[in-house]
């Protein structure tokens, strides 16, 4: 049932990151409220009866600087788009409770579409029935509503398969031989279940590779340095870590650095591509990591928003699936998909000179 849409759009990406470091919205999230809203520009695109299209858009956490990063390229483009945009992100990420009252509120307020990142991927579909119940558009993007038939459109990364490019990265570098680890992230999100999925099939090619820890440490970096360290107090022969998001990659990276471990000891490898890990990587604390796609996501859910309200008739039965770069630190013939250099000029143009980089 699902047909995939491969997109890869590198020079959409440079054109929508110089967007954000030249026209940045007035607007701010705040931790206090998780609230922020775009107003839109005089003039902007309206309805058919003359008045602005509201769109809420609803992520996962303000914990995660990719989240804040994804949220930023939306409000971004909503502006450039001229529709109004209220962005609300849970202070936590398995926060379902916080996020259906987002929903409810979108729903009071009357907005033409949601766009969502879903906190559980079965546990919002009974708020998401209200939305759709009362007329709004839903577009689903990163982490997927169980139900298809419950959202208009998807957009998002390939999960699948940039774990496996990460499962083959560590497989490869160890000669195709060795003990290694799994750090997981929410099972109740697709984006988790996806992760561990990859990363297992990538594995499960290399019959000397043998995957003798797993645990979850739930997308978070402080749980992730107490994971780390039980896998290497339980199995001191491990030989690589993989963790299923870049903030659990640094708690991973920052405990192995704290108890002596170098490059010549451990691949570490981590998914998203937020500051940090870019700095990690620089560092040669991390070899690499998987780059979710945070500019097109942010910018290409509220596109399709603005389309499906302004078009009653538009059918998604594809879905826009982007790539999901496999990043370095130097190039490795057939694995390689950015260097770490090409990957922080595209993404942290203003590294070192602003607190988000770009």
């Amino acid at each position: 049932m699902k047909k995939v849409l491969a997109l890869i759009m590198t020079s959409t990406m440079l054109l929508s990151m110089a967007a954000c470091t030249s026209n940045q919205p007035t607007a701010t999230t705040t931790a206090a409220s998780g609230i922020a809203t775009t107003n839109a520009a005089t003039g902007g695109v309206k309805k058919a009866d003359g008045t602005p299209i509201k769109i809420a858009w609803i992520g996962k956490t303000l914990n995660n600087p990719w989240w804040v990063s994804v949220a930023d390229f939306a409000a971004t483009e909503a502006k450039n788009e001229g529709v109004d945009l209220t962005i609300s992100l849970p202070q936590e990420e398995v926060d379902l409770e916080k996020q259906v009252s987002m929903v409810e509120a979108a729903i009071t307020q009357k907005v033409d579409a949601i766009i969502i990142s879903a906190a559980s991927s079965d546990g919002i579909i009974p708020s998401i029935e209200k939305a759709r119940a009362a007329g709004i558009k839903i577009i689903n993007f990163d982490t997927r509503i169980s139900d298809p038939t419950m959202y208009d459109a998807f957009v998002g990364g390939d999960d699948v398969a940039g774990a496996y490019k990460a499962g083959k990265y560590i497989c490869e570098q160890l000669g195709g031989k060795g003990e290694v680890g799994l750090i997981t992230g929410l099972l109740a999100q697709s984006t988790g279940v996806d992760r561990r999925e990859g990363f297992l099939k990538a594995c499960s090619e290399y019959p000397d590779i043998k995957v003798v820890a797993e645990a979850s440490a739930e997308w978070r970096s402080d749980t992730a340095a107490t994971v780390t360290e039980n896998m290497l107090t339980a199995h001191p022969n491990i030989k690589a870590i993989f963790a299923c998001n870049d903030q659990m990659a640094v708690g991973m990276a920052n405990t192995c650095k704290a108890k002596g471990f170098t490059q010549d000891d451990l691949v570490l490898v981590g998914y998203d591509g937020i500051q940090d890990s870019t700095k990690l990587v620089l560092s040669g604390d991390l070899d690499a990591f998987v780059a979710l796609p945070n500019i097109e996501e942010g910018a290409y859910a509220v596109r399709v928003a603005t389309a499906l309200v302004l078009n009653k008739n538009y059918k998604f039965s594809r879905e826009l699936i982007f790539d999901t770069p496999l990043v370095t630190a130097n190039y490795v013939d057939g694995q390689t998909d950015l260097t770490i250099y090409e990957f922080a000029a595209i993404h942290f143009p203003l590294m070192g000179i602003t607190d988000k980089g770009y």
